[in-house]
């Protein structure tokens, strides 16, 4: 199964426990009860995080004196910053030119000194190319946003946070669905302790050109 319980104790005390509030408007709207998980007033204003130190906290002492590095187009590279920061692991974060000015500060602000931002190209898959060749050159670990074990499980607390917070398991959980690696470690942990509740994925509808 997939290690989501000790990827919980070793965000104890480093990522928010974020409150799950009942949303009176949605619930009306809907005739449910609906609660929100609001991983938005998590660090980095995601759940990023989650998965960025639960996969930099099992390096060893090699491949932490090596770095590490990730591409971003914002939310992970802050998780990432954070978490290097906090366990005192050299990093570097490529993202593309385009990624907002707010979070390459943030990135920057959370890092401070342990973290080098740098940026460039026009879009992630050049800033991924980036992340990859430096990592080739200096043996630093590449920290996944989503393909990764150890980064799904760290992202799948969120939902033993969940079950605590509401104290039963619900009928329904939405996830939204990015790279995946949420939607995979809160549904692998839900179906293996709670299969009756029905997952639901979703993604925002691309406005028409």
């Amino acid at each position: 199964m997939l290690p989501v319980l000790p990827a919980a104790g070793r965000l104890s005390g480093v990522a928010r426990r974020t409150p799950l509030e009942r949303n009176d408007r949605l619930s009306a709207a809907t005739g449910a009860q609906v609660w929100l998980k609001r991983e938005d007033l998590q660090v980095g204003r995601s759940y990023k995080l989650r998965g960025a130190y639960n996969l930099l906290a099992q390096l060893d002492a090699a491949e932490r004196a090596a770095g590490a590095v990730c591409a971003s187009a914002g939310n992970h590279g802050q998780g990432v910053a954070y978490a290097c920061r906090q366990l005192g692991i050299r990093g570097r974060v490529h993202v593309p030119s385009t990624t907002p000015r707010q979070k390459r500060e943030r990135i920057a602000a959370l890092g401070g000194s342990a973290v080098e931002l740098v940026v460039g190209g026009d879009t992630y898959d050049e800033a991924a190319a980036a992340a990859a060749a430096y990592a080739e050159q200096t043996g630093a670990t590449v920290v996944p946003a989503f393909d990764d074990e150890r980064t799904i499980a760290g992202q799948g607390t969120v939902a033993v946070e969940i079950m605590e917070q509401l104290g039963r398991a619900p009928d329904v959980v939405v996830v939204p669905v990015g790279g995946g690696g949420l939607l995979a470690g809160v549904g692998s942990w839900l179906a293996a302790e709670h299969p009756g509740v029905r997952i639901v994925g979703v993604e925002r509808r691309a406005r028409p050109a």
